[in-house]
């Protein structure tokens, strides 16, 4: 007897189509992340508004947060990487005359990248319980 090939993801998954999404939103967060933190001080883009704490907890949230929905079997990979990822670019900053690595800084970042894994997670477990209850 034949077996029948399994069903493609995007029939399957109800959050296919989402997580694709995030996918790229993520992936071009991270490039801003990498623009923004290893250019000089004056083209690095800001929020005028907050200080500059909360505008890399929040790009680290966003870009965490994405990257972790968007690839749920490797979530805490992901994470992982991404608090290696901005110790380094805390170090690598020292490279550059306008700027400064900071061991605060780089805890900001992870606490950020953390609670979009967190938010992530929680979204995923919500998806799950509900496609339960239908």
């Amino acid at each position: 007897m034949r077996k029948t090939p399994p069903a493609p993801a995007f029939l399957t998954d109800p959050l296919y189509h989402l997580r694709r999404l995030a996918t790229v939103l993520g992936w071009g967060a991270l490039l801003v992340l990498l623009f923004a933190t290893l250019s000089p001080l004056d083209l690095r883009p800001h929020i005028p508004a907050v200080g500059a704490d909360i505008e890399r907890f929040l790009a680290y949230l966003a870009a965490g947060g994405m990257l972790a929905f968007a690839y749920p079997r490797q979530r805490w990979f992901i994470l992982g990487g991404m608090v290696v990822l901005a110790v380094g670019l805390e170090w690598a900053q020292t490279l550059e005359q306008s700027r400064h690595g900071r061991l605060q800084d780089a805890g900001v970042k992870a606490l950020g990248t953390l609670a979009g894994g967190i938010l992530a997670a929680g979204l995923d477990h919500l998806a799950r319980r509900l496609r339960r209850a239908a």
